[in-house]
């Protein structure tokens, strides 16, 4: 085979690239300390990092939501605590005027200063953290305590958003419920369930939509009975309004008393593989529906009252009343510390898997520097040679073969 000066050149030139494209390639890598700068590096070793990466970024949005959680039960765990501390206070009022020796002005200015508890515990059961209150569940329209105790009442029914159907619906009836609930109704089908225009198929929840009824129809200007006594009725107005599937609309129903919120928890993912329900509701903490049948603000107003009437016999009646409220306010303490505990547990899983994580990722693309730099020092040795020969090559011609 016969080599050209030209196969000479050609060759001699490749491999000054190739080196030199070498070189390139492990200063850079030695400038960013990673072996994978691109994908194109290494395909699998890059599928990877953003593996690990996502991990990781889930790992910090789960860490985000620690804090958030522990913040909102510190906050909690505060505001019971002050509000166990008004109970000590009204229960060492009615121990003190419970006694034949407390007179009836006396237990008028008693009155007074239980008033005054009264309206110090509504501004802590209503307390807020940011623009969220604390105790109302998932509900956040309205102030989920009153001081004064409020009749049952059916609040107006509400459509989503995206609902197909733009007729009326009404809410009527008189709530006959001992604890305020979400009453949801969903269409679930307009097409094969009759032979009616405008007839659907539906289902309603007790219970904000977490479980649901059997399956049942209602003509377009018909209602539907949720039981309790709420009652929605739709109007299509006549055909040109009709149902859409996935329909929703949904009533509030409030118990008599003082609690307006509702009972639902607020969860929030700890992990892939588990969540927490970091909230104390009101029902819980401030209800007869709590854990010892305490009403606490029912309680405070019949001390009020008694002390007002000078009723001896009724003060006494709230001191195993008063108690029950601080240890139903006691156990939800507990019960957030509880919570906590089980956030600083996921805590320390999540702090052993972001190690884990970051020495995965350090393995799969940091780079070996002492390595690199010796190979860095061999590639400028063959740079040098290579531009050696080529400067040689230039240099040569048919001339020095002439004797």
């Amino acid at each position: 085979m016969r080599v050209t000066d030209t196969m000479r050149y050609n060759t001699t030139i490749s491999n000054i690239f190739n080196i030199q494209s070498q070189y390139n390639d492990i200063s850079e890598k030695l400038s960013s300390q990673k072996n994978i700068n691109r994908a194109s590096d290494d395909p699998v070793a890059s599928t990877k990092i953003i593996e690990i990466r996502r991990d990781q970024a889930a790992n910090d949005q789960y860490g985000k939501n620690m804090d958030s959680a522990n913040s909102w039960l510190t906050a909690t765990e505060s505001n019971l605590q002050a509000a166990y501390d008004l109970l000590v206070k009204a229960h060492e009022i009615a121990t003190g005027q419970a006694t034949a020796t407390a007179n009836e002005s006396t237990r008028r200015i008693m009155a007074q200063s239980v008033q005054s508890l009264i309206d110090e515990m509504g501004s802590i059961t209503n307390a807020q953290l940011g623009d969220r209150y604390l105790f109302s569940g998932t509900r956040n329209d309205i102030a989920p305590f009153s001081t004064v105790s409020l009749n049952a009442t059916i609040e107006a029914a509400e459509a989503a958003s995206n609902n197909i159907f733009q007729g009326t619906v009404v809410s009527s009836g008189a709530y006959t419920g001992s604890i305020n609930k979400t009453f949801v109704v969903k269409i679930t089908d307009v097409t094969t369930v009759g032979k009616f225009l405008g007839e659907a198929a539906y289902q309603y929840s007790t219970d904000g939509g977490k479980t649901w009824s059997a399956e049942s129809t209602i003509p377009a200007g018909g209602a539907v009975d949720m039981g309790e006594g709420v009652t929605l009725t739709f109007d299509d107005l006549g055909g040109t309004k009709g149902f859409g599937v996935d329909d929703v609309f949904c009533v509030n129903a409030i118990a008599q008393g003082y609690y307006r919120g509702n009972d639902a928890a607020l969860s929030m993912p700890l992990s892939r593989n588990s969540s927490i329900e970091y909230n104390i509701t009101g029902t819980k903490a401030f209800t007869a529906s709590g854990s010892n049948g305490a009403d606490v603000f029912k309680a405070l107003t019949d001390l009020r009252d008694a002390l007002n009437s000078n009723n001896v016999q009724g003060i006494s009646a709230q001191l195993t009343t008063l108690k029950n409220a601080q240890n139903q306010i006691t156990l939800n303490q507990s019960l957030c510390g509880t919570k906590a505990n089980y956030i600083e547990v996921a805590r320390n899983n999540q702090d052993e898997i972001d190690i884990q994580l970051e020495s995965l990722l350090s393995q799969t693309q940091d780079a070996d520097l002492a390595e690199l730099a010796t190979k860095l020092s061999m590639k400028e040795i063959a740079l040098q040679a290579s531009y050696a020969v080529a400067s040689k090559i230039a240099n040569t011609s048919i001339l020095d073969f002439m004797k």
